[in-house]
């Protein structure tokens, strides 16, 4: 019973679906000109232009930085220039090595070991395509 419930529903929902499908709907379209707005001008308002709301330092508490200032540490050469020993890292010039030269590294012949493909007939077989 509950299988033939489900096919019914099933099968009224694809009828639906197919039947949704093939709706031919005719002046549904919008023109533009039923859609136009028009904005109504805009009025200046007392308080666009007033002093009170806009100048910010009135209402808030702005933090303000204080003016930055040369401090001792920061011209110290004590700071700067530690007394860590650093070394430089000396790069030893490069040497040619004998496979870099040699002929039998870089002249490889090229293997095919691969089997030649062969047409079948199946492959040409119109019928199979179709």
């Amino acid at each position: 019973m509950k299988t033939t419930l489900k096919q019914l529903a099933a099968g009224t929902f694809i009828a639906l679906l197919v039947l949704a499908g093939n709706v031919k709907a005719e002046a549904t379209e919008l023109k533009a000109s039923s859609r136009e707005i028009v904005e109504t001008s805009l009025q200046l308002e007392n308080w666009m232009t007033d002093e009170t709301i806009w100048n910010t330092n009135s209402l808030f508490n702005l933090e303000t930085e204080e003016i930055l200032e040369l401090e001792n540490w920061m011209t110290s050469e004590n700071v700067w220039n530690s007394s860590f020993d650093f070394s430089l890292e000396t790069e030893v010039g490069m040497e040619l090595e004998n496979w870099m030269t040699n002929e039998e590294v870089w002249n490889v012949e090229e293997t095919n070991d691969e089997a030649e493909l062969l047409l079948e007939n199946w492959m040409v077989d119109n019928e199979i395509w179709k």
